[in-house]
This record gives C-alpha cells, sequence and structure tokens, in this order.
C-alpha cells in the first residue's frame, strides 16, 4: 500500500486523478463481468432445471407403457400393427405374421411418422421387438419385428 502512496505522490495532480479514475474504471469493469458471469450461469441452471423437470413428468407419465401397461383391446397383434399403421399414414410393404409376432417392412417411410407409430402401438401393449433402420437415396427402410 505504501508503494502505490509514494507512486500516486510523485504524479502530478492530473496525472493522480486520470491513474485513480482509471483504475476505479478497472474495478468497476471486472465486477461488471463477474456479475454478468453470474447472471449467465443462473441463467443456464434454470433452463437446465426446467428441463430435467419436464423429463421427470415425461417419465412419470410414460411410467405405465415402461411397466409394460397396456391395452390391447383382445386385437391380435396383426389386426392392432395393420389398423395403427394406416391411421399413422404408414404404407405397409409387405408383413408376414410368425405366431404370436409379426414381421413389418417399409420403405421410403418418414422417420418422424414412424416413430410416432411406434409410440401408438407400444401404448396399445405391441411392443418392437427388433427394429432396423437403413437410409438410401430413396429414404428411409425399416424392418420391424412386433410382439406382445
Amino acid at each position: 500500500m505504501d508503494a502505490i502512496e509514494n507512486y500516486l505522490n510523485r504524479l502530478s495532480p492530473r496525472d493522480r486523478v486520470v491513474v485513480l479514475m482509471l483504475a476505479i474504471f478497472v474495478v468497476l469493469s471486472l465486477m461488471s463481468l463477474g456479475a454478468l458471469n453470474l447472471h449467465r450461469s443462473a441463467e443456464k441452471a434454470q433452463q437446465q432445471a426446467s428441463q430435467e423437470k419436464e423429463l421427470l413428468a415425461w417419465l412419470q407419465a410414460s411410467t405405465p407403457l415402461l411397466n409394460g401397461a397396456g391395452s390391447n383391446n383382445g386385437m391380435s397383434v396383426l389386426d392392432t400393427v395393420s389398423a395403427s399403421a394406416g391411421g399413422s399414414g404408414i404404407n405397409m410393404q409387405r408383413f408376414e405374421p410368425d405366431g404370436d409376432s409379426v414381421r413389418v417392412w417399409l420403405e421410403g417411410a418418414d422417420f418422424a411418422k414412424v416413430a410416432s407409430w411406434l409410440n401408438n402401438l407400444t401404448q396399445q401393449g405391441v411392443k418392437a421387438q427388433e427394429v432396423h433402420f437403413e437410409q438410401d437415396s430413396k429414404g428411409l427402410n425399416v424392418r420391424l419385428v412386433f410382439g406382445r
């Protein structure tokens, strides 16, 4: 502290005022940057908390599905898959019953429609036991095996 005081005493009054104003500016700038950093961190934490709350709500809503609770309405797997495909705008190129399961082939499918269709089937108690996606120049080709 004495060294700073000696330095300031050696300066002219005008230079002393300029140095003090510059020091105040630097201190205020550093404090402002620190406050800005804290504000950004708080916003990021709030966003993350909000996203985690949404995820928790989704997981809680999906608990019955994850536990295997779904309704089959007395329909076979083939009937449920066929009815749901038509309602979801899915065009099954080929399907093949295989005991309690059904094999389905889709060509040039839209991924969003397929994902929605799979979610709908899961809610009806039909699970995709095997899923194979293949992208080519014509679009998305999907091979699926469904069962309960």
